[in-house]
């Protein structure tokens, strides 16, 4: 029964990204999962904002209270200007913040596993990792809230002495994990395979 709905659902996430594309993809070459980052993560970076702007409304308001004559004064001026900057940064800090949620992502295909990582407005690191150089996958959910919304970490070890590759505050860990672990069986199954046929007809 779980292995029919596995099933069902990897044939669901593969029909998802169907005809969808990226640079350098290959030929004849599938994409499986297109992660980002749990919604949630960049929920509590807007409420980070929304507090922040909170902070700045409410600094306004308060010097206005303690003076009626305030907005006379030549300290106000200088409390616009504040708070214009602090605004300034606020937005760039939440653009910033998007751009690092949105450009980063993970794409799982039939081959191999590519990481997109933004670093900054002008940095890109992209990695990727075939799918018959993984040794081992591990998933890991720590927390009451992660393990309530469903989302955590995907480790995966190769054979070399290559650090981890790592999927980071994913959703359903658990199910993606199964699904690299079902890719790189079969990928290894196809390997060996297309190796037997090599070595017959040399024979």
């Amino acid at each position: 029964m779980d292995s029919s709905k596995n099933t069902s659902a990897e044939t669901t996430a593969e029909n998802l990204w169907y005809g969808m594309n990226f640079p350098g993809q290959h030929e004849n070459e599938k994409i499986i999962l297109f992660l980002r980052r749990h919604w949630f993560i960049f929920l509590m970076r807007i409420i980070f904002i929304l507090v922040a702007i909170a902070g700045l409304v409410l600094i306004y308001f308060f010097l206005n209270s303690l003076n009626e004559n305030f907005r006379e004064s030549e300290f106000y001026n200088l409390l616009l200007f504040g708070e214009s900057l602090a605004t300034l940064f606020v937005w760039n800090f939440f653009f910033i913040l998007w751009l690092d949620y949105y450009l980063d992502a993970w794409i799982v295909t039939d081959e191999r596993i590519i990481n997109i990582e933004q670093r900054g407005f002008f940095k890109r690191k992209i990695s990727e990792l075939k799918l018959t150089k993984i040794q081992d996958v591990t998933s890991e959910i720590i927390g009451v809230i992660p393990t309530l919304l469903d989302y955590g970490n995907i480790y995966v070890k190769t054979a070399g002495e290559k650090e981890r590759f790592a999927f980071y505050q994913i959703p359903k860990p658990n199910y993606v994990k199964n699904v690299i672990v079902k890719l790189q069986e079969k990928e290894r199954v196809a390997e060996e395979r297309e190796l037997g046929e090599i070595i017959r007809g040399k024979k």
